[in-house]
């Protein structure tokens, strides 16, 4: 779901932190330009703010404004209407808040609330919506809505359905850990775990059989009737709860406007989330309600296969609550969190008879102190995870489970050494190298071992080593051929293995239409892989535009390749910027197909094919051009 990946977003908090920090010396620096300034986007998809074309751009201002004794980077258009804030909340001189605006009126919002370079939390206001969400990782996903309103649930399942995006789903429907705050009575309890299992396990299976919310499906709005307030004590509950039952989605598709039934939302604080799964079309009314019945008093019962008990509930519960709560904290109160979660999921994991979900609380636990070892909140974590390894090896756990230890510790270790002061990055990466190569011969089943053999052949392939690279990705197709890096090797293996050979290439155009290297025969073209969160790619871009224009009628052609996560990014980056070339796009950016079928894994990468479409170079940089096509072009 991010526009812009976390690694540019710290690259572009450190380029306008640089003019920030001018502005408050002596000597200052030159200011960004209107161009600069709006050339960052969000980091979530499917913000509508103002964007001022081409021609207005350099009618714009950008001046540093002081509000409250703190600096920010203020972009207005011509008329002084707020475009964009790029503000220093803490006073530390780095950007930490970055502002969008549509009509005048903040609309979004990225927000770095623990100030260590990476957005954490990203907002919606005013016409925009209320929607507020966490992203505890700091990856660019959000992990979390603190606040959600039944509109934009409704909104957003469309979204999911149309995308066919389980994560967005999953995000929506009610946790385990809320289940067990809503004080709900045993029976209706164990009737809505059974309902969100049953939504969760489903919906890839609805969202691929569907025909009727598509990708050119517009969600049009929300019904339903009043909300209504169920009081305690109903079926054995002991708090309020507050509900909506038989909602629905109006979506319009070519014309035609269909109903998808959300069934019932409850509230949790500031969010309101769904509890089973959704139904389309004119049979969906089946979803139904799930509290505003005239039955509503438990006669008891044995807790239903599979559900979580009591004290698990009350184990979730505090779980979640944490998990929230920890998005908020100071850098100085994040190790009592952390430790606190650590326990639960202890816990969690000793009371669970399932082996299965028990193995999934020692994967969260994990995960968990890996991320904050990465994240420089818990120097503990390391000590922490070598405990839990010699733990789970002592009760005779599986091999996996301790292997997933090992790889997460050894990543963490890899991380904080890059991170130290003075730390020699030949020696760092020298070591994890020799990690990487001693977990796939102790781990050679291990599912982490396909993500190690990945790391091992970029390497090689980085450095120029390819028969090295080669040995690696050919080991992790064999090993592990239904594995998403498999698929990554073997286009890899596939380009590096076609120099002087003919390569394929076919897509869809981003304006429609079809599009084949295959047809451009007779032509010496370059193909440039960019997306629109790649820096590098679009200063390419400008060179590219200039050698293309002068080497055009020479035989010379270019196709674009973009591995952006957002086509509306896409389309208007490029509606912004226009190029004499074709481009190419699908979904799903550098895991989707055009990326995967050349193994592409880093960007920026460009390739040069001969007039018979013969792959000359690899990896060949806008310097090497001209020397490249006067020997092709005699």
């Amino acid at each position: 779901m991010d526009v812009m990946r976390p690694h540019c977003f710290s690259i572009a908090v450190v380029i306008l932190s640089t003019w920030l920090i001018g502005t408050d010396r002596a000597a200052a620096a030159d200011p960004p330009t209107p161009a600069q300034a709006l050339a960052f986007t969000p980091m979530q998809p499917h913000v509508e703010y103002t964007t001022p074309s081409k021609d207005e751009v350099p009618q714009c201002t950008v001046r540093a404004e002081k509000e409250n004794g703190l600096t920010a980077w203020v972009v207005r258009n011509r008329q002084g209407e707020m475009l964009r804030r790029f503000a220093d909340a803490n006073g530390d001189n780095f950007v930490d808040t970055w502002c969008y605006y549509l009509d005048g009126l903040e609309v979004y919002r990225d927000i770095d609330s623990d100030f260590n370079r990476k957005a954490d939390q990203y907002r919606w206001f005013n016409t925009g919506g209320t929607r507020w969400g966490v992203d505890r990782n700091e990856d660019g996903k959000i992990d979390a809505w603190r606040a959600i309103s039944p509109y934009e649930v409704a909104e957003q399942l469309v979204l999911a359905l149309a995308n066919r995006d389980q994560a967005r789903f999953q995000l929506l429907l009610l946790t385990s850990g809320e289940l067990g705050e809503l004080g709900l009575g045993k029976e209706r309890a164990d009737s809505v775990g059974e309902s969100i299992q049953a939504a969760a396990a489903g919906f890839r299976k609805l969202a691929q059989e569907q025909k009727l919310v598509t990708a050119q499906s517009r969600y049009v709005d929300f019904g339903g009737s009043r909300p209504a307030t169920v009081p305690t004590g109903t079926g054995g509950s002991t708090k309020d709860l507050t509900v909506y039952d038989n909602a629905s989605a109006l979506v319009q598709t070519d014309g035609k406007h269909e109903q998808v039934y959300l069934g019932t939302l409850v509230a949790v604080e500031n969010s309101w989330k769904l509890v089973g799964l959704p139904a389309l079309g004119s049979d969906g009314q089946s979803a139904g309600g799930m509290f505003l019945t005239s039955d509503a008093t438990p006669a008891g019962g044995a807790t239903a296969a599979g559900a979580p008990s009591d004290e698990m509930q009350r184990l979730m519960a505090d779980l979640e609550r944490l998990d929230q709560q920890s998005a908020a904290l100071p850098a100085d109160r994040q190790k009592a969190n952390i430790e606190q979660r650590a326990g639960l999921l202890r816990r969690l994991a000793e009371v669970t008879p399932d082996p299965e979900l028990r193995n999934q609380w020692y994967r969260q636990w994990t995960d968990m102190l890996s991320v904050a070892v990465q994240s420089g909140t818990y120097s503990d974590g390391l000590e922490r995870l070598d405990q839990l390894r010699e733990q789970l090896a002592d009760a005779g756990a599986a091999e996996e489970l301790i292997a997933h230890v090992v790889f997460q510790r050894m990543s963490a270790e890899n991380v904080i050494s890059q991170q130290q002061p003075g730390s020699d990055f030949v020696k760092t990466q020298e070591k994890w190298l020799a990690d990487l190569e001693a977990f796939v011969d102790e781990y050679p089943k291990s599912p982490d071992a396909a993500e190690a053999l990945l790391q091992l052949g970029m390497y090689q392939e980085f450095v120029d080593k390819q028969e090295e690279a080669q040995k690696w990705y050919r080991r992790l197709v064999s090993n592990f051929p239904d594995a998403a890096a498999a698929r990554k090797a073997e286009g890899a293996l596939r380009r590096s293995n076609s120099i002087g050979k003919p390569i394929r290439l076919r897509g869809k155009e981003v304006q429609g239409g079809a599009v084949d290297l295959a047809s451009y025969r007779g032509k010496v073209v370059l193909i440039q892989y960019w997306a629109t969160w790649c820096d590098p790619c679009k200063q390419d871009m400008i060179l590219l535009k200039d050698f293309h224009a002068k080497n055009a009628n020479r035989g010379f052609d270019i196709i674009g390749v973009c591995l952006d996560d957002s086509p509306a990014a896409v389309r208007q980056f490029l509606t912004q910027n226009r190029f004499p070339w074709k481009q190419l796009y699908e979904s799903g950016g550098l895991d989707g197909r055009l990326a995967n079928e050349l193994g592409v894994m880093t960007l920026p990468l460009m390739l040069l094919v001969d007039q018979r479409g013969n792959l000359v170079k690899q990896d060949i940089h806008v310097a090497e051009l001209d020397g490249e096509l006067a020997k092709l072009i005699k």
